[in-house]
Formats: structure tokens, C-alpha cells, sequence
């Protein structure tokens, strides 16, 4: 079954309100891609709480995800991999966009792999420092990183992702996130 990114976040008083959003194309226009989030989207971003989507800062329309020493966790995506894509997947290519407003700003894109939505017994587990990923402080850049899950990687494992502050002192920004299966 493929993922299709079909409701937007809503206004700031109420972050969990849904609204058409023309500017996010559906994962289906390209069959490489397995998920497309420019957080103005919000279908399967559930786990971790709605005040990490923001409209402070974004590149990509309003909206985008942020953590902060007082807000450690973003949103977080998750899904079995088998409903993001019939076949199996390995080899993926992580594309996003981040601001790292103060040298502070040192988060980290956390992409795991689970057993299951029962059990939370690792697959895969990779931290990306983006200080390392984005040096420069006080823009947008964007950044690719590839991924090679293991072999033993199948349908039925959840596939987290989500931005956690860990010791950074200051906040940080992620938009137009979109992981694509690679070669």
C-alpha cells in the first residue's frame, strides 16, 4: 500500500486541526519515495506531542518541527514498513532541511527500526548529530543522508522517526523531510 500525506496540520491555537494543503505533494508522484512531510502534512506524525510542530520558523510553508531544551522530543513518525512500501526495503536516502539557529541548536534525527508496534526490540537504530550534518548556524540547509537497513528487515517492523534535543542547549528546526528507497 503506498503512504499518501493527506491532511495538514491546523491553526496555532489548535495544532491538531486538519486542513487541505495544496503544496504537499502525495509520496505516490514519485514511487521512490516512501514518505514526504513538510509538516504541513500530518498523517503519522502522532507520537511525541503537537507543540514540536511550529510556525516560528519553516522552510517549506508554515509549518515545520523544532525541539528545545524544554521540548526534548518532535513529532514521530511511525509505521510499519510493509504499509509504506509492498516491497522490501533496504537502501533509503534520508533529504531534509534544518536551521540550526544558535551553535546550541546540536539535535539529532533519530531513525529506528522496530519488531513490532508491540515490541520495541531494536532492528535499526542510527542517530544523525545535525550540527555535523548542518555546521552552519543561523540558515536553512538542507542535508542527504543514506541508510541501509539489515537484511533481516521486514513488513511487519515500524519505522520511527523523530528529532530529539538531547543535550543541545538551544532549539532546532527540521522541514521538508522526504525518505526515499535507493539503489
Amino acid at each position: 500500500m503506498r503512504f499518501f500525506i493527506a491532511a495538514a496540520l491546523g491553526s496555532a491555537a489548535l495544532l491538531t486541526a486538519c486542513h487541505s494543503a495544496s503544496d504537499s505533494a502525495p509520496a505516490a508522484a514519485d514511487p521512490a519515495v516512501l514518505i514526504r512531510n513538510d509538516f504541513e502534512g500530518s498523517a503519522g506524525w502522532g507520537e511525541g506531542g503537537n507543540t514540536s510542530i511550529t510556525s516560528a520558523k519553516a522552510h517549506d510553508g508554515r509549518w515545520s518541527m523544532h525541539v528545545a531544551p524544554e521540548l526534548p522530543f518532535g513529532y514521530t513518525f511511525a509505521l510499519p514498513l510493509g504499509e509504506i512500501s509492498p516491497q522490501p526495503i533496504q537502501k533509503m536516502m534520508l533529504h531534509a532541511w534544518a536551521l540550526r539557529p544558535e551553535a546550541g541548536s546540536t539535535a539529532q534525527l533519530v531513525v529506528q527500526v522496530e519488531n513490532s508496534k508491540t515490541d520495541e526490540g531494536k532492528v535499526f537504530y542510527a542517530k544523525l548529530p545535525l550540527d555535523e550534518e548542518v555546521p552552519t548556524v543561523g540558515e536553512w540547509k538542507e542535508f542527504s543522508v543514506p541508510l541501509t537497513l539489515p537484511t533481516s528487515a521486514k513488513g511487519t517492523n515500524v519505522l520511527k522517526l523523530y528529532l530529539w534535543n538531547g543535550a543541545a542547549t538551544a532549539p532546532t528546526y527540521l522541514d521538508g523531510l522526504t525518505l526515499r528507497k535507493a539503489d
